[in-house]
């Protein structure tokens, strides 16, 4: 029988402490959660309080400037109805994440209200511009088999609603079968997370089973890893886009290249993920850092092409970020049919995003001239990236002439040197 699960830090999902994969738990936590942390009434009074501050001006840019103050944290905190004192300082830090925990938490219950008051530009500007806690939450546990000593990752992800638990689950199995199906899966399909065990679990809420799946242990970075300097200040984390060198950039490409492999490979088995174009570059687009290699890691947007009732799982803090097809949902709308074209539009988004901000780098970098092979690399992505994220799912190229033509651009551009 394995041990039993132990929380700990494991780089299977990237970067380990970010502030929207944390969790309260504890008898500290209690207090939180069996409190009411802020009064129903708070919160209307406080809506009230924005859509009347709006009214006082027409202009687009005071009104984003009012929206963001009335949303700051610190305006946010005078809302939280919960007052504890800590004895130590391991005591002071857990109640310290936690209050920025329930901040974000109340904040978003004030952003999914704003909809109901501000026109779409707006409320897309507030969604994308202050980063809300997803809807469940990524648990990283490793489990040890005492017989064999084998260690595997529990990937365990919370989502509320009964269908959307089973849904996740036949997925996953299907995704499993698709896989054991090959061969040699890992040697054939190395470029999608391979699921092990599937279930719910009851690890850390009692009443609220989770679905869960184990997979084998792998050492991994997120892609945008590669472009990007992470910061953390205050609890928040930002990113910063840095310049890649030539062979940066042919390693990071690769890898986005090679996670479009394992998009083809569930296109093929009649799946689909719909979260893949996230901000920055994509934080399911990963790197195993043995082999650098790329890989499709996180599996809770994973959908069946057709396959519709259930809300699209993906980057809605904006509208450029989520391919066309999906745009009904933002207006309201859940009964979208999931596609597969839909990930050749995520991964065009994402290809053009990071070129775009390449691009950037390199008409201020000093050196300017003696870059011309990247200033064309980046130019020619951007123009084929554009054909991926057409807006028509019948003119986006087939996920075979995506991989090709991108093969073919950095191939022409970053030769492989011996």
């Amino acid at each position: 029988m394995p041990e039993k699960p132990q929380p700990i830090e494991f780089h299977h999902v990237p970067y380990g402490q970010h502030d929207f994969e944390y969790e309260p738990i504890g008898d500290v936590a209690d207090l939180f959660k069996h409190a009411d942390y802020v009064k129903p009434d708070a919160i209307k009074r406080y809506i009230k309080q924005i859509a009347e501050a709006l009214e006082k001006s027409k202009d687009k840019e005071v009104q984003k400037a009012c929206i963001m103050d009335l949303l700051r944290e610190e305006n946010i905190q005078k809302l939280l109805d919960v007052k504890l004192t800590a004895e130590t300082s391991e005591e002071k830090s857990e109640i310290e994440k936690m209050t920025f925990y329930w901040i974000r938490e109340i904040r978003k219950k004030i952003i999914a209200e704003l909809k109901k008051y501000l026109p779409d530009d707006l409320y897309f500007f507030v969604k994308n511009t202050i980063k809300s806690n997803p809807g469940h939450f990524n648990i990283r546990t490793n489990i040890v088999d005492s017989k064999t000593g084998k260690v595997s990752f529990l990937k365990e992800s919370n989502f509320n609603d009964p269908d959307t638990k089973d849904m996740v689950k036949r997925n996953l199995e299907k995704l499993r079968n698709a896989l054991n199906s090959l061969e040699n899966p890992q040697q054939e399909m190395p470029f999608v997370i391979h699921p092990d065990l599937i279930g719910h679990t009851f690890k850390h809420r009692p009443n609220d089973a989770q679905i869960s799946f184990t997979t084998e242990t792998i050492d991994l970075e997120n892609v945008d890893k590669i472009f990007f300097d992470e910061q953390i200040e205050g609890g928040k984390t930002e990113y910063q886009p840095k310049e890649a060198v030539k062979e940066q950039a042919r390693i990071g490409l690769n890898a986005i290249i090679d996670c479009l492999r394992g998009a083809k490979f569930l296109a093929e088995h009649g799946m689909t993920m719909t979260d893949i174009n996230t901000d920055l570059i994509g934080k399911n687009l990963g790197i195993n850092k043995k082999t650098k290699r790329g890989i499709l890691f996180d599996l809770d947007g994973i959908r069946r092409v057709g396959e519709s009732g259930y809300p699209i799982i993906g980057p809605i803090e904006g509208i450029d970020l989520f391919p066309p097809e999906y745009h009904p949902q933002l207006r309201g709308e859940y009964n979208i049919s999931a596609t597969a074209p839909a990930m050749i539009w995520e991964f065009g988004a994402t290809i053009y995003r990071l070129a775009e901000q390449q691009e950037e780098l390199l008409y201020k970098s000093n050196n300017f001239f003696s870059k011309h092979n990247l200033i064309s690399l980046w130019d020619k992505l951007k123009e084929f990236a554009n054909q991926m994220k057409s807006e028509k799912i019948e003119d986006r190229p087939s996920f075979d002439i995506c991989i090709a033509k991108l093969e073919e651009i950095i191939n022409k551009y970053l030769p492989q040197t011996a």
